[in-house]
């Protein structure tokens, strides 16, 4: 991605000479600029943040704007803006996973450098992220298919083989893929193990 225009940028700046720049380079790239003061409570961060497609916040009000921005909330590239390189702040800085970072005091250099590496590290982490999961549902699909197909070799008395296709067999009868399918019988398995326990 290397056009931004149209992007909504939220600022978490307090307002001074550093949000003045860095909204006015933002509007000549083409993005929408919102903003608010971190120091003015999380209503007003909330606020701002509402349709937001990119978000800048002050590193040394890492803080304040915590709740807002950690977990699941954090869904957009963001970009620190970092002023004191203590340790402390570094790190809550950084635990709210920005992309890229600019330093105080802010100039027109760096700002759409900042916003390429953002954007673009995002969207990589997010198919990274998305790799990952596939990755993970593939692999519990898998021993779903194991555990249904050793069920039906303890239960027909068959080979591994015999099972699988039996149980490819079912699944196209059913219409369903071979994962539902194993998911299927297991399940039918379970309640019935519970039905015989509970009659006992």
């Amino acid at each position: 991605v290397q056009n931004f225009r149209g992007m909504r940028a939220t600022i978490l700046l307090g307002l001074d000479r550093n949000r003045t720049v860095l909204t006015e380079n933002l509007c000549k790239l083409g993005l929408k600029v919102q903003a608010a003061d971190p120091l003015d409570g999380t209503g007003a961060i909330e606020a701002a943040l509402d349709g937001a497609d990119l978000v800048f916040f002050d590193a040394d009000l890492a803080e304040a704007i915590t709740a807002c921005l950690s977990g699941d909330a954090v869904r957009v590239p963001v970009v620190a803006i970092i002023g004191l390189e203590a340790p402390g702040r570094l790190l809550r800085a950084f635990e709210l996973g920005p992309a890229a970072v600019l330093h105080k005091p802010l100039r027109s250099t760096g700002i759409y450098s900042a916003l390429f590496f953002a954007v673009n590290e995002h969207k990589r982490r997010q198919e990274v992220f998305q790799q990952i999961q596939s990755l993970e549902a593939r692999h519990h699909a898998r021993r779903l298919i194991t555990r249904a197909i050793v069920l039906l070799m303890q239960t027909h008395g068959i080979d591994d083989d015999q099972a699988y296709r039996m149980l490819r067999r079912d699944s196209m009868v059913g219409r369903l893929t071979i994962e539902e399918q194993a998911a299927r019988l297991l399940a039918e398995r379970s309640a019935g193990a519970m039905r015989k326990a509970s009659e006992v």
